[in-house]
């Protein structure tokens, strides 16, 4: 048997020499298998910026509506449980006047303190200072010209901070918060409605928000239970794109491998005649497979190195958050086309005989 290192520099040479068409298979591959994983990389990084415009739009958010049926601890809890990331309760007051513009009535909400990461979810730009205060829409504190940390002055004398300014764009979504104040209050009282943030989108888990209610709602009462709507349904119930995604990588994974396996399949039936002219000249079989694996070796190293930053960049492109996830992802594509480029390779050299020799001299 050949020692390692002597596997090593035979394989080495095949590629210097181009006998073993190392490079054109790698680049066969790389085409292949990367564009392949390239093209999951894209496509979770797309899904993870339609994540982002779902949730910022509000359609991730339920709003259950009760008239001073809504339990706030209880909504507030909401938060955390199956896939709810955020949920909070609140309640219409008297309107606001500003000293600013005393002859305008501002809407105005009490709310638990959870509903700010309910606002912060579905509102781009939402910005806060973390300290006790109001909260305002972006329109009102560019009517106000105020920022996060000033001080309000109301009309009747009182001074208030300013908390956070959160938007209310008008893309679909109620507007019940399109021009209003938000005073962040205890989660004691009669509160009525209850918010929640599902992410992943979940239409099963939105119904948790009915867990927002007082308790013994319902036939002991004889009150009728609403039902939770989204804030934006313009966008769809449920986000599609990010359903497709799981099936996408599967298919990938399934693709790679299967192309994997005929790229280093064919290799081998290409190089059939060479491979058992060798065993004929006295190679023995063991060593002869470790330097065609030493030379596939070098087809996956170069499409590797050659694809690692084009699946970086495809799967970061445009700034998506979850941008690792989807590189990762195309990863895998490509390791999957390499374990069947492995497996193509040792079924193909398996067939090679060198009792076949002039067979295959013949049909060469």
């Amino acid at each position: 048997m050949i020692r390692g290192r002597e596997i090593w520099r035979e394989a080495w040479r095949d590629y210097k020499t181009g006998a073993g068409a190392v490079l054109l298979v790698a680049v066969v591959f790389l085409v292949t298998v990367g564009l392949a994983a390239t093209s999951v990389s894209s496509f979770g990084s797309w899904v993870s910026r339609e994540g982002i415009h779902f949730r910022e739009a509000g359609a991730s958010t339920y709003v259950l509506r009760a008239d001073g049926q809504v339990d706030p601890s209880r909504c507030d809890s909401l938060s955390g449980v199956g896939t709810i990331q955020a949920a909070g309760a609140m309640r219409v007051v008297s309107d606001t006047f500003f000293a600013a513009m005393p002859s305008r009535a501002v809407s105005t909400l009490e709310a638990t303190p959870g509903l700010w990461n309910v606002l912060a979810a579905s509102a781009p730009g939402a910005r806060s200072n973390n300290t006790a205060g109001m909260w305002i829409t972006d329109t009102l504190a560019e009517t106000l010209g105020v920022a996060p940390g000033e001080i309000l002055d109301l009309k009747d004398g009182r001074k208030v901070a300013l908390a956070g300014v959160f938007s209310c764009p008008d893309d679909g979504r109620n507007r019940d918060l399109g021009y209003a104040v938000v005073a962040p209050v205890p989660a004691r009282g009669d509160f009525g409605q209850c918010l929640i943030e599902v992410w992943p989108s979940e239409p099963t888990d939105a119904s948790l928000v009915l867990e927002g209610l007082k308790p013994g709602l319902g036939s002991s009462t004889g009150m009728e239970i609403p039902a939770p709507m989204q804030l934006n349904s313009s966008l769809g119930k449920t986000f599609t794109a990010g359903n497709a995604w799981s099936g996408v990588v599967r298919v990938g994974i399934l693709g790679a491998a299967l192309t994997g396996f005929t790229v280093g399949f064919a290799w081998i039936f290409a190089r059939r005649l060479v491979l058992s002219s060798n065993l004929h000249s006295g190679v023995d079989r063991l060593s002869l497979q470790l330097i065609v694996l030493a030379e596939a070796s070098f087809v996956v190293l170069f499409a590797v190195v050659i694809w690692a930053p084009i699946g970086w960049f495809a799967g970061l492109f445009g700034g998506a958050p979850d941008g690792w996830v989807s590189f990762f992802a195309g990863l895998r594509v490509l390791l999957s086309g390499t374990a069947g480029l492995i497996v193509g390779v040792v079924v193909g050299f398996g067939m090679v005989r060198e009792s076949r020799l002039f067979r295959y001299f013949k049909n060469r």
